[in-house]
């Protein structure tokens, strides 16, 4: 027999899955930017972008009181409390994730006609995939209840700090310009705002990862060794 509780929760997953969606599809059309010729569409880019980002707003106002509510009003057996708290926690992520997509997204905007950008194009799209990657892999280990593919993910970011770094050196050496032009530092400040909010992106991912693995088995790694 389905309790007003067993709705409640599914409710609560149901507007998940879409939240988590919304984000991946941030992430796609972020990818989007960096390989799409400037003179096609980026405006209509910009324009999805910033409609999704109202959404996910939505969503995670909705998600954090309606999982509130249900804690309060039916007060769930340890394994749906224990899944809830896990969904609150990555809808934080999920949002955060969302925001840093906008922020890449403005920065983006102001330097498209850069040749910095130009350059570093191949680059940022890279960190990008992989970045989408870890955050599709730790969502995907929550709905399949796989604790493995979410620890995989979350062994995958120490990996992913260095090739960040060794894209940074490789974008400042191919700038090719005086290191004293303040224009250019300007630019590659930038630069470093994108490339460093992708990787925020990647520790996001990983704290879904996390949650994934607490919800599955119970077990609160947040504040271990990533490599245990």
């Amino acid at each position: 027999m389905t309790t007003n509780r067993d709705l409640a929760i599914k409710k609560i997953e149901k507007d998940f899955e879409k939240i988590s969606n919304l984000v991946l599809e941030q992430l796609q059309l972020l990818g989007e930017l960096f390989t799409t010729d400037q003179k096609e569409r980026p405006d209509e880019i910009f324009l999805l972008l910033n409609k999704n980002e109202d959404k996910v707003d939505r969503f995670e106002t909705q998600l954090d009181d309606n999982i509130i509510r249900t804690i309060v009003l039916y007060q769930p057996v340890a394994g749906d409390l224990r899944r809830l708290f896990a969904i609150y926690h990555m809808t934080i992520n999920l949002e955060r994730v969302a925001d840093l997509v906008l922020n890449i997204t403005t920065t983006y905007s102001e330097l498209k006609d850069a040749e910095l950008l130009d350059e570093s194009r191949s680059a940022l799209f890279q960190m990008l995939k992989i970045t989408s990657g870890m955050v599709s892999r730790a969502l995907l280990s929550f709905v399949n209840s796989d604790e493995e593919l979410a620890s995989r993910t979350i062994h995958k970011e120490s990996a992913f700090d260095e090739f960040n770094k060794k894209l940074l050196k490789r974008t400042v050496k191919a700038a090719g310009l005086p290191k004293k032009s303040q224009s250019v530092l300007n630019k590659l400040l930038d630069m470093r705002s994108m490339f460093s909010s992708i990787e925020r992106i990647g520790d996001h991912a990983t704290n879904i990862a996390e949650s994934s693995i607490y919800a599955i088995s119970g077990s609160n790694i947040r504040h271990g060794s990533k490599n245990e």
